[in-house]
């Protein structure tokens, strides 16, 4: 469970950071393009860690009500 809850939280934070550098870059070269498809990226990145910081937070409310953890 801990390894999910280790990949659940990094993998989108690692897409954010990776979308800000390589934004910033894009911006140094102007490649305005680049620029928008990296904040398209950050966008979805957020948004899938809202999505499964909630799923985690649902998943131990049902595991203090007697789910197994395995």
């Amino acid at each position: 469970m801990r390894l999910m809850r280790l990949w659940l939280w990094t993998a989108p934070l690692v897409m954010l950071a990776l979308a800000a550098l390589f934004g910033w870059l894009a911006v140094d070269e102007g490649k305005w393009g680049l620029l928008a498809a990296m904040v398209l990226l950050a966008a979805v990145a957020v948004g899938l860690f809202v999505l499964q910081w909630r799923l985690l937070r649902a998943y131990g409310a049902a595991k203090g009500q007697g789910g197994n953890d395995g």
